[in-house]
């Protein structure tokens, strides 16, 4: 599967089967490159896609619901959602929510000082934390909302000083219609920057749907601002402990290869 992989270059690929013990589910693996990460949103995305246009018929028929399988045993449900008038489907994950550590003040200064030297100008650095548990190696950046993270250009080597895998800078914005922006970069993995990452959006939602007093299952509109970008629309399920992540998937391939 890494060698597959590497000669596609994508910026992920997916691999599916069904599950040998579980007929309602399908086992699932991600690779970003040599990267096997336990979790993929935007992964995710096109494989319900794909699933539920039948555009996998060795996979069989498959409703609007499709449950998949990761590498550490988490279920994970997805589904398509027909909204409105609208002839374009959205296509819905849910994946366990992050809460996150406060970092001293000491250490928020640090990361403050490395994604200056990135940006090479003074970056205003408000806040910083990580994910807690198995998240521990998520760092989250929230910079003043005077900056323009989507114009801002990173020094990709420079934040692996950090010394966390992942690095998630994000601040609010003054536009009503989308609540806040973001960007996820990942140097330790040789990942300069995921398009849009789910996973990131664990500890994103939480943390923004707390500080703005947002109801529990209230959406946000949502985007990431990478150069190739990406919008969503979010919830923190607090019931069930779990983040809504809605967006769409667009089709631009069909083929066969031979193993």
């Amino acid at each position: 599967m890494i060698k597959i992989s590497l000669s596609f270059a994508q910026p992920v690929c997916v691999f599916l089967s069904l599950s040998p013990d579980d007929s309602s589910l399908l086992d699932v693996r991600f690779y970003i490159g040599t990267l096997a990460p336990l979790i993929c949103g935007h992964g995710m995305f096109a494989a319900v896609k794909a699933l539920c246009t039948n555009a996998l018929p060795s996979l069989g028929q498959w409703g609007p619901e499709v449950k998949l399988r990761m590498k550490s045993g988490t279920i994970i449900s997805a589904y398509s959602v027909a909204e409105g008038e609208s002839e374009e489907e959205k296509y819905e994950i849910a994946l366990p929510a992050t809460l996150v550590v406060t970092l001293s003040d000491v250490e928020t200064d640090r990361i403050a000082s490395v994604v200056s030297e990135a940006a090479g100008r003074d970056v205003q650095v408000e806040y910083a934390a990580e994910g807690e548990g198995k998240m521990g190696l998520y760092l989250m950046i929230v910079v003043g909302p005077d900056e323009n993270i989507g114009d801002m250009k990173l020094d990709i080597d420079v934040l692996r000083k950090t010394s966390y895998n992942v690095n998630i800078i994000t601040h609010i914005t003054p536009d009503a219609d989308q609540v806040f922006v973001s960007r996820m970069f990942a140097p330790a993995y040789d990942l300069p920057e995921d398009h849009v990452c789910g996973s990131a959006h664990t500890l994103l939602v939480p943390y923004w749907a707390t500080r703005l007093g947002k109801n529990n299952q209230e959406e946000m509109h949502v985007r990431q601002v990478s150069p190739r970008g990406g919008e969503l629309w979010v919830t923190w399920d607090q019931d069930k402990g779990v983040v809504r992540l809605k967006g769409y998937a667009k089709t631009f391939g069909k083929g066969e290869f031979t193993i």
